[in-house]
């Protein structure tokens, strides 16, 4: 079966709303225009909400928009959030396209396991193009976002939100927020959802193949370590979710001039989720890994036994002659590159991620929590601190 490359077909650049962007004009085949999208998609969600909240103001006064302007969470999501939504698609969904077609080129899957290989990239690409997807995912977000805005009472409402007259209350940049900015956000979050769990099955998928893994492999995951880049391209996608995390204790904090233990307490625990959100795919392979451990132990240690007894028996006997170059003889280098194979297959991870990879995702976590930080530790405290580090 001839697979298509990754040059000539993506595969997890498309996802929901790529079809919606497709029909508006916004993509082209070959051309997903990351920038202009990313710019479009702030000049759709979030500057309506500053440009009504001003002209509300106009009307009512300043409080609307200077609710607005402290509003951190709102900037956060429409601002920061969104665009890098639209980013990632130029770094995570290329990048797990080209990880998914290195387990050809590495070889790791075998010529008898290549149809099957095959139609796991199929029914993937299906999925991700699927029609009823791409209509769910809109539903969702708006069914989401309806429930949110219209179970707050009146009086939870932030001021810019507000309109001030009788029934539901909702200014003009309220109802942009309802219908337009908010579904926005969700979209992209749950299109990027979408594309985490179809990564996740498609690993599953792939599991369950005759793979040819190398227990001694230097990367310390029987060849499997480049899944591990995975973590890493979802980076952007978790920076994103953690600005929206982080915007809303920004704003507590500039309210309340601090963090309560709880919100600490469920930062920590949504930041800890979203890291187990993005490693969780590659368990997939653990138990193949576990199996490749458990038959590389007893047989390079069987191997690193026999060269072993055998290296001893030579140069370790009463009658051996030692001369000075014994040194350079090929026995030396050649015991110690086998016990160095030995040692990566003792080493071996059971989830084929590094420390780099895993440190990589959760710098992008809290680098937006450097900014709450600050808003939450005085300007002052800090400048004594660092005093007291150099003096």
């Amino acid at each position: 079966m001839k697979l298509e490359s990754p040059a000539s077909n993506d595969l997890f650049e498309h996802a929901p709303p790529a079809a919606i962007e497709r029909r508006l004009g916004l993509t082209r085949p070959n051309a997903p225009n990351i920038g202009r999208r990313a710019l479009i998609m702030v000049l759709v969600g979030w500057a309506p909400l500053v440009v009504l909240t001003g002209l509300h103001g106009l009307l009512t006064g300043p409080e609307p928009f200077l609710s607005l302007l402290r509003e951190i969470g709102v900037h956060a999501r429409y601002l920061i959030a969104v665009p890098l939504l639209v980013v990632a698609e130029a770094e995570c969904a290329a990048r797990l396209s080209r990880i998914t077609y290195h387990f050809m080129d590495s070889g790791i899957v075998p010529e008898s396991q290549r149809a099957l290989f095959g139609e796991a990239i199929a029914s993937t690409r299906r999925r991700l193009h699927a029609g009823a997807a791409e209509a769910a995912v809109p539903a969702l977000a708006y069914a989401v976002a309806l429930l949110t805005m219209f179970t707050y009472a009146t009086d939870q409402l932030p001021a810019w939100a507000r309109s001030g007259a009788g029934g539901l209350s909702l200014s003009l940049a309220g109802w942009w927020h309802t219908f337009v900015s908010l579904p926005l956000l969700l979209i992209l979050i749950f299109g990027w959802m979408w594309r985490l769990l179809l990564w996740a099955r498609l690993l599953w998928l792939l599991a369950r193949l005759d793979l040819q893994l190398v227990a001694s492999h230097p990367d310390r995951a029987a060849g499997l370590g480049f899944l591990g880049q995975s973590t890493r391209a979802f980076s952007v996608v978790a920076l994103a979710l953690a600005v929206i995390i982080a915007g809303r204790s920004a704003r507590f904090v500039l309210d309340h001039g601090n963090l309560p233990t709880p919100y600490l307490y469920g930062n920590i625990a949504s930041l800890a989720v979203l890291m187990m959100l993005f490693v969780a795919p590659l368990l997939m392979f653990s138990p193949r890994l576990m199996q490749a451990w458990r038959t590389g132990e007893c047989d390079y240690g069987t191997l690193a036994s026999r060269v072993g007894s055998a290296f001893e028996q030579k140069w370790l006997a009463p009658d051996t002659r030692i001369d000075r170059d014994a040194l350079d003889r090929p026995d030396f280098s050649a015991t110690t590159d086998l016990y160095a194979v030995v040692s990566n297959v003792h080493e071996m991870r059971f989830v084929p991620v590094s420390a780099r990879d895993l440190a990589t995702l959760a710098a992008a976590l809290l680098l937006p929590f450097i900014p709450v930080v600050l808003l939450a530790v005085p300007l002052e405290l800090v400048w004594k601190g660092v005093k007291s580090l150099l003096l």
